[in-house]
């Protein structure tokens, strides 16, 4: 886990809830602590994002009392990317009560704290709720797609740092210059030596094109809307644009881009054919995995390709595992 003490600006008084997706959350590996010890804890994201407070939603798919004696809670909250890791203990009264009788899955809104912690030299985000609540499937279509165009921005915020040449204070200037609000400028100064910034905005790209083909029909796995389509196609067209812009060594970027575009094409038709399969084998109790696995090995799937496309339906919240080898649709 890196340390910053780089200065900065005041913390404000009240601090932003960043709306983040889980895949670029669980990649954070630098955490801010003010000189004193006494301000606020930032956990700075791949893209800059600096968090003390986040919000997010997502389905509820886990939920475990780890610590009974001290009523910890862990839980876990899957959005189209990945799972967050939530905490809620004794100073979090209300997310206790809340996940002591939760029942799985259900959608949730979490509004809480971002933490890191380190072990064997590996970092781990979690968040420690304030508030959690439970919601429905189109607040949780709405924040996927808001969520997108806030990673959007702050990749914008990151292409302006990659053509400015510039470091630590001269460059959180220029990025103010820019019209970049002073919170985000503070997290990219330290996110772009810690991070490799142009390899965190050709890898973002994909996942958030990913993630708003998820919400564009009710069950995930269908074509994508004309307008995500665009959205898909624009932002895919700027990196392009970029990599062309650079030098002759870019070109191998967009042919490994179009290379991983006809992957994400296969998991999804994957995906949409493991759905349509545990609908088919479901009596109600759930489909044991091994029968799944075997199901699809006759239609031509290899097992690699059904877990595979299981993982990634588990982690966008549109099944779960209730037990050990049964699987369930949400």
């Amino acid at each position: 886990m890196h340390k910053d003490t780089t200065g900065g600006p005041m913390a404000l008084a009240l601090e932003p809830a960043w709306r983040i997706f889980a895949n670029e959350f669980n990649r954070s590996t630098l955490q801010l602590k003010e000189e004193d010890g006494i301000g606020p804890t930032y956990v700075i994201s791949p893209t800059g994002a600096k968090i003390n407070r986040l919000f997010v939603v997502g389905v509820l798919t886990e939920v475990a009392n780890v610590r009974a004696n001290d009523d910890l809670w862990r839980a876990r909250v899957a959005d189209p990317t990945g799972s967050f890791t939530v905490y809620a203990g004794k100073y979090q009264s209300e997310g206790v009560s809340f996940l002591a009788n939760a029942d799985v899955p259900q959608f949730v809104a979490v509004l809480g704290r971002a933490r890191l912690y380190e072990r064997e030299d590996t970092s781990y985000a979690s968040i420690w709720s304030n508030e959690i609540s439970n919601t429905t499937e189109t607040v949780r279509n709405n924040w996927v797609i808001t969520t997108a165009e806030r990673t959007l921005d702050r990749l914008e915020a990151l292409k302006i740092a990659q053509g400015a040449g510039l470091e630590g204070d001269a460059l959180r200037s220029f990025l103010l210059t820019s019209n970049v609000n002073a919170l985000l400028a503070d997290g990219i100064i330290r996110a772009w030596p810690s991070y490799n910034g142009s390899d965190v905005m050709a890898d973002m790209l994909s996942i958030i094109a990913s993630a708003i083909d998820t919400v564009a029909e009710s069950h995930g796995f269908k074509p994508a809307s004309e307008e995500n389509q665009i959205a898909r196609s624009t932002m895919i067209e700027g990196s392009t644009v970029q990599a062309n812009e650079n030098a002759d060594g870019q070109t191998f970027e967009v042919t490994k881009e179009q290379e991983s575009s006809i992957a994400m094409d296969v998991l999804a038709k994957n995906k949409e054919r493991v759905l349509l399969t545990m609908s088919e084998l479901d009596s109600g109790l759930g489909v044991p995995y091994d029968l799944l696995i075997e199901t699809l090995e006759t239609q031509g799937l290899e097992e690699e390709d059904v877990e595979d496309a299981v993982q990634e339906l588990m982690d966008e919240g549109k099944c779960y595992e209730p037990k050990l080898g049964i699987l369930k649709l949400i």
